[in-house]
């Protein structure tokens, strides 16, 4: 028969065991809401992705679990916000192409409340693990061992259990950033974003699209008077850029692309008694 210390010993493995499994299963936990809270927000300029990226693990991970909770509540699961609370101005280099993105959850304010609520319990719950468990609880004892291990038991179904509500999450969050990756290797997306065309053939953001820019580079060149011969930036352009067409830009012709750019002006006359008309532009 088993003597008193020796019952008392294997009552105390039984609860470094599971005191154990608990503070695994939170690292785990603080692991993926740090993932999570990092790849919430996507910057680049100029292609520097994973300089931003890399930067911004490193901040996160030196965080403790309820501060970066709080980055969790509050970046990726949102209260519902107005679009104008998201715009951010960033004055950097205008020659550099600068985007950013984030993901983000929104929930009703009683949601979000509750949400907050259940996961700073749970910090609670991981400081009183590491920091106090054993003034709690008296595992000098069997009956105290038999307390503690029961309560580790709670303890687990509760951490296990925010850590698959949070572990769907993260899952959602993964499927959104490898359809965004999938957009931003489309054709479509790089000709908007390298050269102002919408997708669609719909158009394009005139005021910087490239098609626009290399009529300004024709009238630089070109210009008699201010006045540019449409023909002659046509042939400029063809020779040097010749994949931008109208068609591309959602045009029938290069009058119609300064027309619908509105931000040149257009004059149509004669070179010649009896010729035909030519068409001249100027940048307004």
């Amino acid at each position: 028969m088993p003597s008193q210390s020796e019952n008392i010993a294997e009552a105390q493995r039984e609860v470094q065991r599971k005191l154990g499994r608990n503070l695994l299963r939170i690292q785990q936990l603080e692991v993926m809401v740090k993932s999570m809270v990092a790849h919430s927000v996507i910057e680049s300029e100029s292609g520097d992705m994973h300089s931003f990226l890399d930067k911004r693990k490193q901040d996160v991970a030196k965080k403790t679990l309820g501060q970066v909770v709080g980055d969790l509540t509050t970046d990726l699961l949102s209260l519902p916000a107005n679009e104008e609370g998201q715009q951010q101005e960033h004055p950097g280099d205008p020659t550099k192409i600068r985007f950013r993105t984030s993901f983000r959850i929104e929930m009703s304010p009683e949601d979000h409340q509750r949400t907050q609520q259940r996961l700073a319990e749970l910090v609670e719950l991981r400081n009183k693990l590491v920091h106090h468990f054993i003034d709690i609880h008296d595992i000098w004892t069997v009956a105290g061992c038999a307390s503690a291990d029961a309560y580790l038991d709670d303890c687990f179904r509760l951490i296990d259990e925010r850590f698959e509500e949070l572990r769907k999450i993260a899952q959602h969050q993964d499927e959104a950033r490898k359809e965004m990756v999938n957009v931003m290797q489309s054709g479509e997306f790089i000709d908007f974003l390298l050269h102002g065309i919408l997708p669609g053939g719909t158009g394009a953001i005139w005021s910087s699209c490239t098609i626009v820019n290399l009529l300004r580079d024709a009238e630089a060149m070109l210009a008699v008077d201010e006045w540019t011969p449409l023909a002659r930036a046509i042939e400029y352009i063809s020779g040097r850029e010749p994949s931008h067409t109208p068609k591309r830009y959602g045009c029938s012709s290069w009058r119609h692309v300064l027309h619908e750019s509105a931000i040149f002006t257009i004059r149509r006359e004669q070179s010649e008694p009896g010729g035909a008309k030519e068409t001249w532009y100027r940048s307004r």
